[in-house]
């Protein structure tokens, strides 16, 4: 069933009274894989995978959270917008990292799920009229499918949409107008280094196409011009943890780097929980590398 939206409060009041984000953000649950998104409600959503408190795997995660702000510090739970027992084709459970999308009037959740309960996964596609869903199993993108994928889903400015997925070997393909299919065959992505795991990430910033990514430790990233690349390594942009999976966005003026951690309240890497910090640019472009807090970050107004 899905479960009724809860507001909860996540916040620290210093003595300046300045409103902080204290991380993780959410804490009711555990959550990781955070796909952050600003949509045409003003709002910054995220939709994140579920792990259950007692995971010692990852096959038990069974559906996806959405969740939302206004000052970045308090958060709305949604409730559970999509569970593995609405997803006709699927197995139970292992419902892993989300993405998402704002076309042609809809919401878009794309997902990995696997058809026959190992972990050779499609790449689902799950629809809703509202942000906070629920959302409905459409079924999958056809030619996508392997190894848990961990998709992710980018609109450049013109409106064409790039898919990119993949374990070991990243791969990026273009997506028809209704997201339902490849528009084109799938090109391995040129990052620039040898590193890639898992977890691709794509956004733009003045102009420039950034192509991040998980390693076996840590989140690296490349620069580009184009969202096939190639991209000129850069190094680490989440050098510290062990386990990376993120997003990065910007909102009224302050750019924000949405994560997850897996040592907070007997966490583990199965028991994971979302935080977000700033995210810099140097002069050049660079990004400066970001490393895990406690204070997270100020409230908006």
């Amino acid at each position: 069933m899905f479960k009724p939206a809860l507001s909860i409060l996540l916040f620290l009041l210093c003595g300046n009274n300045l409103l902080l984000a204290k991380n993780p953000i959410v804490r009711h649950i555990r959550t990781a894989d955070p796909s952050a998104h600003v949509w045409h409600d003003g709002k910054v959503w995220m939709y994140t995978s579920h792990d259950m408190d007692t995971a010692t795997t990852y096959d038990s995660m069974d559906g996806y959270h959405a969740f939302s702000s206004t000052d970045m510090v308090n958060w709305t739970d949604h409730g559970e917008i999509l569970h593995s027992c609405h997803i006709s084709w699927g197995a139970e459970a292992l419902m892993w990292a989300p993405t998402a999308i704002y076309k042609n009037d809809k919401y878009y959740l794309i997902y990995p799920h696997s058809a026959d309960g190992t972990r050779n996964m499609r790449c689902g596609i799950a629809v809703s009229d509202v942000p906070e869903g629920p959302f409905k199993d459409i079924g999958w993108i056809e030619g996508v499918k392997g190894r848990w994928l961990d998709p992710c889903v980018f609109m450049d400015d013109e409106g064409s949409v790039y898919l990119y997925w993949g374990v070991n070997q990243p791969k990026v393909a273009r997506l028809s107008d209704d997201l339902m299919t490849l528009a084109e065959s799938p090109q391995v992505v040129e990052y620039g280094s040898d590193n890639f795991f898992e977890a691709s990430y794509m956004h733009k910033y003045k102009g420039k196409y950034y192509y991040s990514y998980s390693a076996r430790r840590g989140g690296f990233y490349g620069i580009g011009d184009s969202p096939y690349g190639p991209f000129e390594f850069k190094g680490a942009v989440n050098p510290s943890q062990k386990q990376d999976h993120h997003s990065m966005l910007e909102y009224k003026g302050q750019w924000y780097f949405f994560y997850h951690v897996q040592d907070w309240n007997g966490g583990t890497g199965k028991r994971r929980n979302v935080c977000v910090e700033y995210l810099y640019y140097n002069p050049d472009g660079d990004i400066q590398p970001v490393f895990p807090t406690e204070k997270g970050v100020k409230g908006l107004f």
